[in-house]
């Protein structure tokens, strides 16, 4: 029986293998050992088959060969006619885990409603395989566009004027235009494309005022902790950035949509203090991140406004040790209220923190304003001083008195008053947002959302797809899935296998 048990170990690893390529989208340790350990099987199968039959052209061996050589021509005559048909038929299967040969809803909406007039041209070389996918990828745009989006292919060698003129560089280039404007994706795919045509459409959405002058996060730092790829991301969606210098300031600019605070590490001057209230009372919008073991004076003004946020740290068992630090210390946050801000987050959408400290909506500071906490750690977070971590040796050791609970992590508070409204966004971390985290899971998706809410623009509240660029950090989703796929997969294999060998021995018995 060692020749079917081998058989049926090599059969299980294949289609495990093939199977986590597809889903993911790469190979993978899993899917290579998978693949490599199921060929081996198969191949040392076949040879104890070869080994025990006499002779290859006596009618047995005949009798023995025959169907599964018909078998396996069938096989392969039948994959080559599914395929040919499924691409005469423009036919698409999606079995991906994440839907990843599905658009976006987000992408649906933009092409639909505002990607009018949008030209796509794919720059290819001969026989470079990448530009079929991009072309599939295209071909989908342009019919969920319903002709708003028109697309097609040219040959870099055919076309050397239109190459110095975009300045393409590499085969697989896309290059969008719509009017005198052009972007060009040099690494194609749903999320890069996107953010393209968002950059070809978008609206202007208002002056969006960032202060600086305190030490707070800067967004023309190109590097893992500045905030350029924020930046970036918001005057994508139509933001035009300008830069407000608290110190020397005594109004907030009348013509700003909302004010994005990245963790000041210095106290704010009085009169900035004095600026912002007499801002938010007449209808200001506010996006503040604040990081532990920082204290800028914006935590009492905060509090006016019913948003508490103690100088202290979530740590949070539940989610392991990430980048070098201690377990628990940058949660990964699953748990959402259901709130605009955090709409479409979830158990498999979720946000990474890199150090946080709660901001809980404390009270009401009239009776129709509405506070509400919108992401949460887990139920095993506790509270530790902010700089109990301080040398990263080890997680801090929770003391007996410390209760166990959910801890919002965010939160957002509007104000309706006479004549005006004003709107709230607190997050208990900065680093989020941080180049090096921006793109790591959703971040990029509830750090825009927010900013949207604040200025009342929740029709563009969505989850958008992702560019996928290399070495992102921590994790994007389809990383994470890989190494879902390379544990979670490997125990329904075991399983399979030890299930199938079972029934072979009970057979033979």
């Amino acid at each position: 029986m060692m020749l079917g048990e081998l058989a049926l170990a090599g059969l299980v690893a294949l289609a495990f293998g093939v199977g986590s390529y597809y889903a993911t989208g790469a190979f993978g340790a899993f899917g290579v050992v998978n693949v490599a350990s199921g060929g081996l099987a198969l191949a040392a199968a076949a040879v104890l088959a070869l080994r025990g039959w006499r002779g290859f052209g006596s009618p047995d061996a005949r009798r023995v060969l025959t169907p599964p050589l018909l078998g396996l021509c069938a096989a392969l005559a039948g994959s080559v006619a599914l395929e040919r048909i499924a691409d005469a038929r423009d036919w698409r299967f999606d079995l991906t885990f994440e839907r990843r040969y599905e658009l976006a809803p987000a992408m649906h909406e933009l092409l639909t409603s505002r990607g009018g007039d949008v030209r796509a041209t794919l720059f290819c070389e001969q026989g470079d395989p990448r530009c079929r996918s991009t072309r599939i990828l295209l071909e989908t745009l342009a019919s969920a566009s319903g002709g708003r989006l028109a697309w097609e292919r040219e040959e870099l060698a055919d076309e050397p004027e239109s190459a110095d003129r975009f300045g393409i560089t590499t085969s697989n280039t896309v290059v969008l235009e719509r009017g005198e404007r052009f972007a060009k994706v040099e690494r194609p795919s749903e999320g890069s494309l996107y953010e393209a045509i968002q950059r070809l459409v978008a609206e202007p959405a208002g002056f969006l005022y960032v202060a600086r002058g305190e030490g707070e996060g800067d967004l023309r730092r190109t590097d893992d902790v500045g905030y350029s790829g924020f930046a970036a991301a918001l005057e994508t969606e139509g933001y035009r950035l300008r830069d407000l210098v608290l110190a020397a300031t005594d109004e907030i600019p009348a013509d700003a949509s909302a004010l994005l605070l990245l963790a000041p590490e210095r106290e704010l001057r009085a009169d900035a203090f004095a600026a912002l209230r007499r801002w938010l009372d007449g209808g200001g919008r506010l996006v503040v991140c604040l990081d532990p073991g920082q204290r800028s004076g914006i935590e009492a003004l905060l509090a006016e406004w019913g948003l508490d946020v103690p100088d202290r740290l979530v740590v949070d068992p539940a989610s392991g040790p990430v980048a070098g630090d201690p377990t628990g210390v940058n949660p990964i946050v699953h748990q959402f209220a259901d709130h605009p801000v955090a709409r479409g987050l979830g158990e498999t959408r979720m946000v990474f923190f890199r150090g946080a400290r709660p901001v809980i909506p404390a009270r009401k500071p009239q009776a129709d304003d509405d506070l509400r906490a919108v992401a949460f750690s887990s139920r095993r977070a506790w509270l530790a001083a902010s700089g109990a971590v301080a040398d990263g040796a080890r997680p801090p050791e929770r003391p007996a008195d410390a209760a166990e609970d959910y801890q919002p992590l965010a939160a957002t508070g509007r104000y309706p008053r006479v004549g005006s409204e004003a709107r709230i966004v607190a997050f208990g971390d900065c680093d989020f947002a941080a180049n090096r985290n921006l793109r790591g899971l959703y971040n990029q998706d509830l750090a825009l959302n927010a900013v949207h809410w604040a200025t009342e623009r929740t029709e563009r509240i969505t989850l958008r797809p992702k560019a996928l660029p290399p070495h992102q950090f921590p994790l994007t989703p389809q990383e994470t899935l890989r190494m879902l796929y390379g544990v979670g997969l490997l125990v329904p294999e075991l399983l399979l296998v030890a299930g199938g060998l079972a029934w072979l021995r009970r057979r033979s018995g």
